[in-house]
């Protein structure tokens, strides 16, 4: 873990707490902020490198013919041809339910006509305005980038089909690992203490889970109830899991003061991380909780910039950065965050959303970058999605994924399940 951080100086918390509402109870310390002693230009310098490796693209061009988003039941895929190849994805219903205008609108006319070989500069192109509906980047948020992200991901899988390789080789550090080893989360709060506990029970004997990750607050608050199973679930779950990982995530309920109380209390505790302590807009107060604890804090789950992304690596915000796959606009982008991450010695974890096939998202992106951090979020299949790995198997075994080497994504559907797919329209 990198060294801790000089305090911020009680003048500026003062001053963000007036703003926020924050109670800041810090130290006296007057010492400056520091910044990240890689260097503000060589982070953005990381974070602009191309996260496709040009070698391994075809060496003619493919041009998109066709984009189509699709759905069966709940689940929501999208799909581009070229030259008579496919590219598939399952993406994340749960947004384009509301948000699938945007994507047909404002996503799609900038990839029909484009050379798939090209995708991160057409991805920039769409963002800055192409294919004639103007510029995007007054839309971006989770609705934008997670319809960026479905057709990303869709031509990534075009991509590899095109050359017979996974994705993984194609991508960031190329394929490092072949293996992933997993966590399971709850999102259970409602629950008492022991419930947790053994909610988590049968999960780890499930799939053999190493780490595990907890829910703590209220959600962007704090009630007397979860600050009383706060108290108590932070210890019982180290005494009903001596030797697993721990991590949890406050999803914003605390304050300055109540986070590192928190997180103090996970520290004396044994657990690896907190995920955001306090609102993930809160980028000071966020600062301020990580300066203070001995515990890795972190975060970015809601983040849509990749510029902010690299200005809370520069200031020494979190210590693991997690973008999220969907949330973020895909794999590319995602993995340039990942590179000034590393630059900086940090791990990049991504967060997954429980949609479509975030958890093998997650897996690809771990097998192919370095610093992805020794454990990342399994929320399983649903029922009702037909999928298996070309080769290898997406269940965990002993709280491991192989990661699929098949080409493109990895994964097939059930072609019949596709066929009977409804076309999505305006």
């Amino acid at each position: 873990m990198t060294n801790r951080r000089q305090f911020l100086a009680s003048g500026a918390l003062v001053a963000s707490a007036a703003l926020t509402g924050c109670n800041t109870n810090t130290s006296n310390s007057q010492s400056r902020v520091t910044t990240s002693s890689a260097g503000t230009e060589a982070l953005i310098a990381a974070a602009s490198q191309p996260a496709l490796l040009s070698e391994t693209l075809p060496g003619n061009a493919l041009p998109i013919e066709s984009v189509e988003l699709l759905r069966n039941g709940r689940q929501w895929l999208v799909r581009v041809r070229s030259g008579g190849l496919e590219g598939l994805a399952v993406i994340h219903g749960g947004v384009l339910e509301q948000a699938y205008p945007i994507f047909l609108n404002r996503v799609v006319p900038g990839l029909l006509g484009t050379d798939a070989r090209k995708l991160e500069t057409t991805l920039h192109e769409i963002y800055l305005g192409r294919g004639g509906v103007g510029s995007n980047y007054k839309w971006q948020g989770l609705p934008f980038w997670v319809s960026v992200a479905s057709g990303e991901l869709a031509v990534l899988d075009l991509l590899g089909k095109a050359v017979g390789m996974n994705v993984t080789e194609m991508l960031a550090d190329g394929r490092v690992r072949d293996q992933v080893a997993v966590y399971r989360a709850s999102s259970h709060r409602s629950n008492s203490a022991e419930e947790e506990v053994e909610w988590f029970q049968e999960q780890v004997e499930k799939i053999g889970a190493k780490a595990i990750k907890l829910r703590l607050g209220a959600r962007m608050k704090t009630t007397e109830f979860s600050d009383e199973r706060d108290a108590a679930i932070i210890p019982l779950m180290r005494q009903a899991f001596p030797d697993l990982t721990l991590y949890a995530d406050a999803n914003g309920s605390f304050d300055i003061t109540g986070g590192i109380k928190t997180g103090q209390l996970m520290a004396d505790h044994g657990y690896s991380f907190f995920e955001e302590p306090v609102p993930f807009d809160f980028y000071d107060e966020t600062r301020a909780v990580t300066e203070q604890l001995t515990l890795p804090v972190a975060g970015g789950e809601q983040e849509s910039s990749l510029r902010q992304f690299v200005w809370m690596i520069d200031h020494q915000v979190l210590d693991i950065v997690q973008p999220d796959i969907f949330y973020f606009g895909g794999l590319t982008r995602s993995i340039r965050v990942a590179k000034a991450a590393q630059l900086a010695g940090l791990d990049c974890t991504p967060h997954i959303s429980g949609y479509g096939l975030g958890f093998l998202y997650a897996a690809l992106f771990a097998a192919c970058v370095k610093n992805a951090g020794p454990y990342h979020e399994y929320k399983g299949i649903a029922s009702d999605l037909p999928a298996q790995a070309v080769d290898g198997r997406l269940e965990p075994k002993d709280g491991l994924i192989e990661v699929p080497r098949g080409p493109g994504l990895g994964v097939k559907l059930d072609p019949s399940w596709v066929a009977a797919a409804s076309l999505i329209t305006l």
